[in-house]
């Protein structure tokens, strides 16, 4: 007779809390805990976060856009958008078939639609209208 394999849970109360909340909430399903921890920190700055709020009003935004919109040269655009695209919020797009070649543009990703609009539901009490 074959030995069977039992399939174990993650005991959090043997040290191994983020083991238990992988396999309880994620199970492979969105990735794991730290990708969703990973997200939640891109999120953490103002303007990472009200960049994700633009795109998911928009869809879809240009680059140069999204640098009239936050109007600070100290702002390091590039390395925050690129914070978002890493996080799977943001994606880098080609441009439409009406704009300029030339510019990058950017748009929010379902995960990034999931962000937001559970903070829609949370803040505001209704559904997103998105």
């Amino acid at each position: 007779m074959a030995a069977e394999t039992a399939h174990t849970t993650p005991d959090p109360d043997e040290g191994e809390l983020e083991q238990y909340v992988d396999q309880r909430l994620f199970d492979d399903s969105m990735g794991t805990l730290a990708d969703h921890a990973a997200r939640k920190a891109a999120l953490g700055d103002q303007r990472r976060y009200a960049i994700l709020f633009l795109l998911w009003e928009r869809e879809e935004v240009a680059r140069k856009e999204l640098a009239a919109a936050i109007d600070d040269d100290s702002y390091d655009l590039s390395h925050h958008l690129g914070e978002l695209v890493d996080v799977g919020l943001v994606a880098r797009t080609g441009a439409p078939a009406d704009a300029d070649g030339r510019q990058t543009f950017y748009t929010i990703t379902h995960l990034g639609h999931q962000e937001i609009e559970a903070d829609t539901r949370n803040i505001t009490g209704a559904a997103s209208s998105q």
